[in-house]
């Protein structure tokens, strides 16, 4: 069970509607039914990239890149000569370069910068997409370069459109994923688990349901926190109309 869905069956099993049972029919949707008449589709509210063709959580690509960009960083610690670098990464999407080509690009820049003695700071652009700042920093034995931080150039925007745009998304996605087992219950909800933390007042709230306009396939809509499971919001198709 993902962690997301963990949390869902904790908020379903408060709910005191009947029994919760993961994954009644097996490896297909609802994710959870609520006392056989309920199904419960469940998903992380994530914020998307939304290129032209597809569709990619943001957080995909930051934790792919930054393990990436942490083991290739480790192998230069062993050409450590008194000095330690901050790093800081700044990234674009589409992202469209290989790993095997993200590391090759690291490797030539560091190496390049290493050999030629330049005093930092220093602008290393590593591809089109990936764009490395170095610094100074206070040494740190047997560590030559540390990453600092990094500006996921993607990330943000101005937060209610942000959720308006993703929840639209997600509803869109799960709607086509239960349109062939509709029948199979009564109701169908979509819970959504919001990973991206922001939160929402009930002015927030009453804003991001009135942009709305469907549900799909379901006939409710909730959304909790990733962190505790709270409440955010809830979207009654039917009380709606």
């Amino acid at each position: 069970m993902k962690p997301e869905e963990s949390i869902a069956k904790q908020y379903l099993l408060g709910l005191g509607l009947g029994q919760v049972v993961f994954e009644p029919d097996g490896n297909i949707p609802p994710d959870f039914s609520i006392g056989k008449t309920i199904g419960v589709e469940v998903r992380r509210l994530n914020q998307q990239y939304f290129g032209d063709s597809d569709s990619t959580g943001l957080e995909q690509l930051t934790f792919s890149l930054w393990d990436l960009i942490e083991k290739e960083l480790s192998k230069f610690d062993s050409k450590y000569n008194g000095n330690t670098y901050f790093i800081g990464i700044e990234y674009f999407r589409p992202y469209t370069k290989t790993a095997k080509e993200t590391v090759k690009s690291i490797r030539e820049e560091l190496n390049k910068f290493l050999l030629s003695g330049n005093a930092p700071p220093a602008d290393l652009p590593i591809n089109s997409n990936l764009i490395f700042s170095l610094f100074l920093a206070s040494p740190i034995p047997g560590r030559t370069f540390v990453i600092e931080g990094g500006l996921d150039h993607d990330s943000g925007g101005a937060i209610l459109p942000m959720y308006i745009d993703n929840i639209n998304y997600c509803i869109e996605q799960k709607s086509k994923k239960i349109n062939p087992y509709l029948n199979k219950y009564k109701d169908w909800w979509l819970l959504l688990v919001d990973v991206m933390g922001w939160g929402m007042n009930i002015k927030d709230s009453a804003f991001v349901k009135s942009n709305i306009n469907s549900l799909g396939n379901f006939n409710r809509m909730v959304i909790i926190r990733y962190g505790d499971g709270q409440f955010l919001l809830d979207f009654d198709q039917q009380k709606a109309v």
